[in-house]
């Protein structure tokens, strides 16, 4: 899918520290698969390409797709947001954590339907919620320089951006939230 002639590649963040869970979770299992394998299949369905980004293993059914380190000036998602961004600064991104064991093609073609001319970035705010989600959202290339002037400054929070005039933060439709619940302990046995 392409908007004004630029490509929407897929970014999925993994890496995080799991300290609660104990394990890396891009490598939990949903059914036959990783959370990692289905949120790249996930992705498929809406990016014309994909990227890993951060360290660790991915299994093998995902291991074609590139794998790009942290930069070293940046820290925790930001890193991976910029590597991408860095990687191939002409493609606009759908960023994603890997915890989100129900992302749904629903709600990344909704995330998608969110763009027009003039939307640099589409920063999804849950209902009943006040905060909003950076780490399911979309970044138009041209959200680099912002980044880019954010780590400058070190800060390295991606909602930094939001009051930029340019940023669009819509109210996600009540049927579509669960896809943006991400889970950081394992599940009780």
């Amino acid at each position: 899918e392409t908007h004004a002639g630029v490509p929407v590649c897929g970014c999925i963040l993994i890496g995080g520290q799991s300290r609660r869970m104990g394990r890396p979770k891009h490598l939990l299992r949903q059914g036959d698969d990783t959370w990692l394998e289905h949120t790249v299949q996930r992705l498929r369905s809406v990016c014309s390409d994909l990227v890993i980004a951060g360290a660790g293993t991915v299994p093998e059914a995902v291991a074609d797709y590139a794998q790009l380190p942290d930069p070293p000036d940046v820290k925790g998602p930001l890193a991976g947001i910029v590597a991408a961004m860095r990687w191939m600064p002409y493609a606009s991104w759908v960023v994603t954590a890997c915890d989100l064991p129900d992302l749904s093609h629903e709600a990344l073609t909704w995330l998608l339907a969110q763009r027009r001319p003039g939307v640099w970035a589409v920063l999804p705010r849950l209902p009943g919620s006040p905060g909003l989600e950076p780490l399911l959202a979309y970044y138009d290339y041209r959200c680099l320089p912002l980044f880019e002037q954010l780590i400058i400054q070190e800060d390295f929070c991606p909602l930094s951006i939001v009051d930029h005039p340019k940023v669009l933060v819509p109210l996600v439709p009540h049927h579509l939230a669960g896809a943006w619940r991400n889970v950081n302990t394992p599940p009780i046995s």
